[in-house]
């Protein structure tokens, strides 16, 4: 990870606002399944790291913009760098769902 990409990264709530205000945005939970049932964002689309092949049929634009959630064993890097590989342009880091879920006391 580049300088530069570590200034790029968001929060959870800044992905979410940003993919709720730009018209054909993805939030991708890169989370298993059974996390992603437990608790997830609303609208979020769950394409586990063990699968990120799905993303093909559920982003057919593959300059739409993605921001990549995950957990701290499933690790946002590792979902943007998948989704690179097989040609999406427009992936970004929002953070961990550990962050996203902590709760005032």
């Amino acid at each position: 990870m580049s300088l530069f990409d570590r200034m790029e990264l968001k929060t959870v709530n800044e992905g979410i606002n940003a993919v709720r205000t730009t018209p054909g945005a993805f939030l991708v939970d890169i989370r298993p399944k059974d996390a992603f049932k437990a608790d997830h964002v609303q609208g979020a689309v769950n394409i586990p790291s063990t699968r990120l092949d799905l993303a093909e049929n559920r982003i057919k634009d593959k300059s739409a913009l993605i921001y990549i959630v995950g957990d701290y064993y499933h690790k946002p890097r590792v979902g943007i760098k998948g989704l690179k590989k097989m040609g999406f342009t427009n992936v970004h880091s929002c953070g961990y769902m550990e962050e996203h879920n902590v709760r005032p006391m």
